[in-house]
């Protein structure tokens, strides 16, 4: 063996080494916190039924009926043509996702925000960001992996031919391959290139988060940009997953062509990723720490805390003021207020055909919902590193609880009515129900703001964050306080989504109803965030 031929070896060794140590220490991370775990084991899970979709077994039939791989498996003697229009499809669709998945957790990953310094200075810098690469492709993995080998498996069943495995094994592995290093080469380029402007560095997360949203919900709902991209030269990948399967007559030549892309994507991804992350973690840059102090406010801002001020005295303007201030600086915090767009988005298209009455209070819900699934949600830990100091202040816990509650509520009651308004007005309901029903959102909408506080209290995320930034919730926070927003909101879809509230009468009765519910919540869940902040101990209660 030649000397350099040893160098790569050595190389290869040590990046697999660290790749497995990231790896296993995000393991354990999963293990100190169990819903992080859950979710990936329920997103994995989601994902393997949607694509092996339904299977001959008595209960599961019933329960998950859509069609999937095992039956377009067993469709292969009778119907190829459309089994590999179908194929295709799916093939071009899975490659554009784990490419997006994989870009989204370059651009928004904390692996990639500064050099490893054991790793830096103990391996050559090319063997230090691959093993970064290779633990961030070990984490999706665990997502994604576990839907490919199950849609093989079932399409595998459904022919009924064990040939048709190898080629569904190579063909799946191509496309996982090619998405997950290329979009993670990309990911990286694109914030090595952005790392130069603190504005638009800030704002990646937002716009990762919300370009795959579209890119999602449009492969969710529209069968026709599926069958676009299985059309393309993407679609290939689907002939390279049919190969072996007998009774199909593959492309040949665009199965081999789907096999040379994916082979040549590995060195230009590492390439790529090489350059960018070199210029990612050494390029001299300039951004905002989150210490250095904000321009001067401008004239709206000034008169928005004077108002605050004159209502809720100076200790609460002035928490609301530091709050929207560590918003801007900690927009990744916020990243659960578009989250639940990707659950609410096909909900509400299959609603608008099935259940149109119940359209406008589902919208309602989601706005509501949304101003309390920022800040609010995470109380405790975002007050985490000075509380000691905020409980011997003259606003003491109160005012924190007040600046999250205002910070959430001032910018957030206006566009939820605002949003009523416009879709009653667009559901057809009278002037005067459409009046009501913003009233009623409005409540639900402050309500739910108290509701935040409290799961945020007793589920909060205690992992940072730094004195000048905001913490993220917890996952299972967020799915709490959805939940919780739900019952709050019950008033709401009875009232306007049954035509209880087709009379004034009925307006009014669902209007108070919202009154009761929202004041329950909100005052009782605000009381039980103040008794948790006064009674929490750092080191003790952690």
């Amino acid at each position: 063996m030649t000397s350099s031929s040893q160098r790569v070896l050595a190389a290869a060794r040590a990046a697999g080494q660290i790749a497995a140590v990231r790896h296993r220490v995000e393991l354990r991370r999963r293990r100190r916190h169990p819903q992080l775990a859950a979710a990936v084991v329920l997103g994995a899970t989601f994902a393997t039924l949607l694509l092996v979709g339904t299977v001959p077994v008595p209960v599961y039939e019933s329960v998950w009926p859509e069609p999937g791989a095992y039956h377009y498996g067993t469709l292969v003697g009778t119907e190829s043509d459309r089994v590999l229009e179908r194929t295709r499809e799916l093939a071009a669709t899975g490659l554009v996702l784990t490419a997006g998945l994989g870009a989204l957790g370059a651009t928004t990953s904390d692996g990639w925000e500064t050099p490893p310094t054991e790793a830096v200075t103990a391996v050559p810098l090319p063997s230090a960001i691959t093993g970064v690469l290779g633990a961030a492709l070990l984490e999706h993995g665990w997502f994604v992996a576990p839907a490919t080998l199950g849609a093989v498996l079932a399409f595998t069943v459904g022919t009924g031919s064990p040939a048709t495995f190898v080629g569904a094994v190579v063909g799946g592995g191509a496309i996982l391959l090619t998405g997950l290093l290329a979009g993670t080469a990309v990911g990286v380029a694109i914030r090595a290139a952005i790392r130069r402007s603190p504005r638009l560095y800030s704002a990646r997360y937002a716009v990762s988060v919300l370009l795959l949203f579209v890119t999602f919900v449009g492969l969710a709902v529209s069968r026709r940009t599926a069958g676009l991209l299985g059309s393309t030269p993407l679609g290939w990948y689907g002939d390279l997953a049919l190969a072996t399967t007998p009774g199909l007559e593959a492309g040949a030549i665009q199965a081999g062509a789907a096999l040379l892309v994916a082979t040549c994507v590995i060195p230009l991804a590492l390439g790529t990723t090489l350059v960018s992350g070199r210029s990612l973690w050494f390029a001299e840059t300039v951004l905002d720490d989150g210490t250095v102090s904000d321009s001067r406010p401008g004239r709206r801002t000034r008169f928005v805390g004077r108002v605050l001020e004159a209502r809720f005295g100076r200790a609460t303007a002035g928490a609301t003021a530091v709050v929207w201030r560590r918003m801007r600086r900690s927009p990744r915090a916020m990243l659960y207020v578009v989250l639940p767009l990707a659950f609410v988005g096909p909900v509400t298209a299959d609603v608008s055909t099935t259940a149109p009455a119940l359209l406008a209070p589902l919208v309602v819900l989601y706005a509501a919902s949304a101003v309390g699934l920022g800040t609010t949600l995470n109380p405790l830990g975002n007050e985490r590193v000075a509380l000691a100091l905020v409980r011997t202040t003259p606003g003491g816990p109160d005012a924190i609880l007040r600046g999250h509650a205002l910070a959430a509520l001032v910018p957030g009651t206006p566009v939820v009515a605002t949003a009523a308004l416009l879709v009653g007005a667009a559901a057809g309901y009278p002037p005067l129900t459409s009046v009501g029903f913003a009233a009623a959102s409005t409540l639900v909408t402050i309500g739910g703001t108290g509701l935040s506080l409290a799961v945020g209290a007793y589920l909060p995320n205690l992992e940072g964050p730094t004195p000048a930034s905001l913490s993220p919730p917890e996952l299972y926070a967020m799915l709490a306080y959805l939940a919780a927003m739900v019952v709050v909101a019950s008033p709401l879809f009875v009232g306007f989504g049954t035509g209880v509230a087709d009379s004034l009468a009925g307006v009014a009765a669902t209007v108070g109803l919202c009154g009761v519910f929202g004041g329950v919540a909100g005052l009782g869940g605000y009381r039980y965030a103040r008794r948790r902040l006064e009674a929490f101990e750092p080191g003790v209660d952690q």
